[in-house]
């Protein structure tokens, strides 16, 4: 296996997460946006709430691998081409 194969199996893996985490973020907000607003001051989604921790260990992660993607797709394009095929 080359590096470059190595890059793109973890560029892949990386994507699934990143698709998989987008999606929960999404499910988060439209549940936020249909929490009554006492229980967005007060409850699960209040400054301090759980809701509120969720999504953002969610985000934090989310930016997390966005970065490692952009980073490894950066070192897989300063590798150059792939060898041509003839």
């Amino acid at each position: 296996m080359t590096n470059d194969d190595k890059i793109d199996k973890v560029l892949a893996d990386l994507t699934r997460e990143r698709d998989a985490l987008d999606e929960q973020v999404q499910a988060m907000i439209s549940d936020m946006a249909a929490a009554p607003e006492e229980q967005r001051r007060s409850g699960e989604w209040a400054a301090a709430g759980a809701s509120t921790a969720r999504y953002l260990d969610l985000t934090e992660r989310l930016a997390e691998v966005e970065q490692a993607i952009i980073d490894l797709t950066r070192q897989r394009a300063a590798s150059g081409p792939p060898p041509s095929v003839h």
